[in-house]
């Protein structure tokens, strides 16, 4: 688990007469190059990351940038006998394909608490992933399998900060809530005041109030602190017309095992600092 703190700058509410962070979990993408078979929402991604840098977002990636290699297929590719030739061909096949990507996120530098390791991605002879050089590019940390980040508030009045548990995700479900309920375990392990996790594909969130004792006033009071589950969803399209394979019609992974198509996009988590009688508090909403 990997763990990092680091502080964000806030901005005028849209909504509420409040300042707030907006934080935009970005995962799942799995950018195939952008051809005609490619069934990443390719659009609808650039606009996404469009309007989060628009209104100041802070990102985390969530894995899955790149549709490239699978757990099973990057053993594979390792039990092959490869001349030194074939490996730097695929490792530049596999370096432009990146290089595709960048341009994808070109101007959101700087802009990244940090980025999971997902199920798909390329290893480099050097020790490298597509996933730690594209972190170097967009100037984050690199946060492995699971990470705690805490979100300081730097111009914010009173003390404050936003801790998030995030893991890339494991597992499937048919349902919506799927997700959810597998972050309603990690809750019982973890403190934290946001839990995301990716890998379904699924955009579904929830939150969940604690209550707890303000025992030092006087006299003393029941108050809330609000937390919040969510599946951080994905750009992949599940259901293509006209897509093909090899020359024929053939459709998508999710076609093929007749799942359920999922509603694309990213969600948007609103984070506000705000001090009650002197007491810190922190409200969080978010956005599907």
């Amino acid at each position: 688990m990997e763990l990092n703190s680091l502080e964000v700058k806030t901005a005028k509410s849209l909504y509420l007469p409040y300042r707030e962070a907006i934080i935009m979990p970005i995962g799942d993408v799995q950018y195939a190059g952008g051809d005609k078979n490619d069934a990443c929402d390719v659009d609808r991604f650039q606009r996404h990351m469009e309007w989060g840098m628009k209104r100041g977002a802070y990102f985390l990636g969530m894995g899955d940038y790149l549709d490239t290699l699978s757990p099973s297929q990057r053993a594979a590719l390792k039990k092959l006998e490869m001349y030194d030739s074939t490996e730097d061909m695929v490792e530049e096949i596999l370096g432009q394909r990146l290089e595709k990507f960048k341009k994808l996120v070109k101007g959101t530098e700087g802009r990244w608490l940090g980025l999971l390791e997902g199920h798909h991605y390329a290893e480099f002879a050097d020790g490298t992933t597509t996933d730690t050089r594209l972190c170097q590019y967009l100037k984050a940390p690199f946060l492995g399998d699971c990470a705690m980040v805490r979100v300081n508030f730097a111009d914010s009045k009173v003390r404050s900060s936003c801790i998030i548990w995030a893991h890339h995700g494991v597992g499937n479900g048919r349902l919506l809530s799927s997700p959810l309920n597998a972050l309603e375990h990690v809750v019982k392990a973890f403190s934290a005041d946001v839990y995301l996790i990716g890998h379904q594909h699924k955009k579904v969130a929830g939150p969940l109030d604690r209550i707890f004792v303000q025992w030092e006033a006087d006299p003393p009071q029941i108050k809330h602190r609000r937390i919040i589950m969510a599946c951080t969803g994905g750009f992949l399209r599940g259901y293509m017309q006209g897509h093909q394979r090899s020359g024929r019609a053939q459709g998508t992974y999710v076609e093929q095992r007749m799942m359920n198509p999922t509603s694309l996009g990213g969600i948007v988590i609103y984070a506000r600092p705000r001090s009650s009688t002197g007491k810190y508090h922190l409200d969080l909403s978010v956005e599907l």
